[in-house]
């Protein structure tokens, strides 16, 4: 329990770190413009989401099977849903003519996707 415990204060350290990080980028890149250094400092806020990559490998580690299987559950319904969705919109926007929307939609998309397929997957073993 410990693990998880920590897992989950190093992801809530990286939720707040990531828009605080990608705030200060966003305002120091324009005072850039022709610095080789832009590229290197845009992703600068990808360095939280390693660090949540990392806290949730641990805390689905330190789980036991049961809630390994939820979790594994939960995730291929994300991960489906996610593809349809996709591909769904993808469509539209071919032949329908709708808006392009930005990849950084995709994860908001997935992990919304996930907190479904964990309340359905907890749901079905109550």
């Amino acid at each position: 329990m410990k693990a998880q415990s920590t897992a989950i204060r190093q992801l809530i350290i990286a939720f707040v770190l990531f828009p605080i990080l990608l705030m200060a980028v966003i305002l120091v890149l324009p005072q850039l413009p022709e610095s080789p250094w832009r590229a290197l400092l845009a992703i600068v806020p990808l360095v939280p989401v390693g660090l949540g990559i990392q806290a949730m490998y641990r805390a689905v580690s330190s789980m036991d099977e049961f809630q390994r299987h939820v979790q594994l559950l939960a995730f291929t319904f994300a991960v489906g849903a996610t593809i349809f969705i996709s591909c769904a919109y993808g469509l539209l926007q071919l032949l329908v003519n709708l808006p392009q929307l930005s990849w950084l939609w995709v994860l908001p998309l997935l992990t919304t996707c996930w907190s479904f397929g964990l309340a359905f997957a907890n749901r079905s073993y109550q």
